[in-house]
């Protein structure tokens, strides 16, 4: 009994081959539909293909149309070129943030030379000698009291030397002063420095650079001198005393006299050999 219930059950169907599907017009049918659908969809992939490369198409035509207008424009600007005969027209590229200070700087460099020469051509038309001077100058008497514009301008400039120098030297006697005071009031801060020293030994007789209240105090500072400094100092005032002497020997009044001795000069200069007697 066991055995008959299995012969009874029925078997699985396995795949049917291809000799046993034509055998089946159902089967075949189906066939036929899956093969009409591959066709149908074949032309649709097609279709789906094309638009995909006509963008390609595009993009290479675009490229074709900028490089003929490139070279449409380069031609152009070449043609500009050979008919003005220089570079200006054409295309420049643009340039780095340092090349565009450099012109600036050269620029202004520039304007400022030109508003130089300016002012100078200015300077000399207005040095020119006018009618009325050209025929005050052409008398005899005054043949040789022309100024020229160069004498003008060695003029300018020699003024312009001396207000350079007096700057300076009114910096020296601040400088001095301020080194003197130090070494006076405070010794423990003040150091010793060559050139204030020497600078120092050279104004002693100016009034100017050194003035009367500050002379005690830079008195006893070159009396303090020694070595080659106190022969130095010495040596100056011995050579101010003869130059008063040898002027006031030249004067036939008294009172001149009496007053080239009693100059700041002098005085000044018989102080300090006093102080190394």
């Amino acid at each position: 009994m066991a055995r008959t219930e299995l012969e009874k059950k029925v078997k699985r169907q396995g795949k049917k081959r291809k000799h046993e599907v034509t055998k089946n017009p159902e089967h075949a049918a189906s066939d036929d539909e899956v093969a009409n659908k591959s066709l149908i969809l074949a032309p649709q992939v097609d279709q789906q293909e094309v638009p995909t490369d006509k963008p390609a198409k595009r993009r290479h035509k675009e490229s074709e149309v900028s490089a003929t207008k490139k070279q449409s424009r380069k031609n152009q600007a070449e043609e500009q070129v050979a008919t003005s005969g220089s570079d200006e027209s054409l295309p420049q590229k643009p340039q780095k943030r340092k090349q565009v200070q450099d012109a600036n700087e050269t620029k202004k460099l520039k304007r400022s030379k030109t508003q130089e020469n300016n002012s100078d051509e200015d300077d000399d038309v207005d040095s020119q000698p006018t009618a009325a001077q050209l025929k005050e100058a052409a008398r005899p008497e005054n043949a040789y009291a022309v100024v020229t514009v160069r004498q003008k301008k060695k003029q300018k400039h020699q003024q312009r030397l001396e207000a350079q120098k007096s700057q300076s030297s009114n910096k020296d006697a601040k400088v001095n002063k301020e080194y003197l005071l130090k070494w006076k009031e405070s010794r423990q801060d003040w150091k010793f420095n060559k050139l204030r020293q020497i600078s120092i030994q050279q104004t002693a007789f100016d009034v100017e650079k050194l003035d009367d209240e500050l002379w005690p105090t830079a008195l006893e500072y070159l009396a303090s001198s020694q070595g080659a400094a106190r022969s130095k100092i010495s040596q100056l005032a011995e050579e101010v005393i003869q130059k008063l002497d040898k002027e006031g020997e030249k004067l036939e009044d008294e009172a001149e006299r009496r007053k080239l001795i009693e100059s700041t000069q002098y005085r000044r200069a018989r102080d300090l050999l006093q102080s190394f007697d």
